[in-house]
């Protein structure tokens, strides 16, 4: 009887990995206080309307609804060797993105990731670029440098994404408000627009001077607000 091959076994690991991801966040999912995933047996249960779209099972961008999840305080490292976490973070409004300097669409994202940074720093919220199985330190450094990246970088791995932030594909973005907590989950690349658009219904007080234009006009703050997040 023949072996299978590597790459079979390989396909099939990462078949398991992405099963196992899905059934973790929609056992974890919730889009409120005291509220759990709908008991559907589904493929798509548990899942925000956008991403039962087909657009969505093809990989292009959604987002959850609003959510209330207590974000996991995980130490990563940072470009330079330091220990970080979102702990540090505290106080501030934090749009945390998985990407890869492997990932086509996360490099796509990333012009949009830093034109966002330059809207938000110095307003209580940033940007935090989490570099999944990227390489050394300073390869990621070298790469990030080459395409401009000034938001902080830090360094991870698929295992933990999956593990504690149920990641289910790349780029994935959350929005931690500055109490720690998750308040959306975006799959597929995301416009300035769209998460500035978020971010200023969490209260993130953004000039509105350089925005403009429908796309700007669409994301104003109003009609979807966020439900206030319990106590802590």
């Amino acid at each position: 009887m023949r072996r299978p091959s590597r790459a079979a076994l390989g396909g099939t690991a990462v078949v398991l990995l992405a099963g196992a991801a899905v059934a973790w966040g929609l056992l974890t999912t919730r889009n409120g206080p005291g509220s759990a995933a709908p008991a559907d047996t589904s493929a798509m249960a548990g899942l925000p309307p956008e991403a039962r779209t087909p657009a969505a099972r093809r990989g292009e961008a959604s987002s959850s609804a609003w959510l209330e999840i207590p974000a996991p305080v995980v130490p990563f490292r940072s470009l330079g060797g330091d220990t970080v976490s979102l702990a540090d973070y505290r106080g501030r409004v934090v749009v945390l993105n998985f990407w890869g300097t492997w990932c086509p669409p996360c490099r796509r994202e990333i012009p949009g990731l830093e034109a966002l940074q330059r809207r938000i720093e110095g307003h209580g919220a940033t940007v935090v670029g989490l570099a999944i199985d990227s390489g050394t330190p300073a390869r990621v450094r070298a790469w990030t440098r080459a395409h401009g990246m000034t938001y902080p970088i830090w360094l991870g791995d698929t295992g933990t994404a999956v593990r504690y932030y149920q990641t289910m594909g790349f780029p994935t973005t959350l929005l931690v408000d500055a109490d720690g907590v998750i308040r959306r989950r975006y799959l597929g690349p995301q416009t300035e627009e769209h998460l500035l658009g978020d971010l200023r219904r969490l209260g993130v007080d953004v000039p509105e001077a350089a925005a403009s234009g429908p796309a700007a006009a669409a994301e104003s703050p109003g009609g979807d607000q966020p439900p206030s997040s319990s106590p802590r």
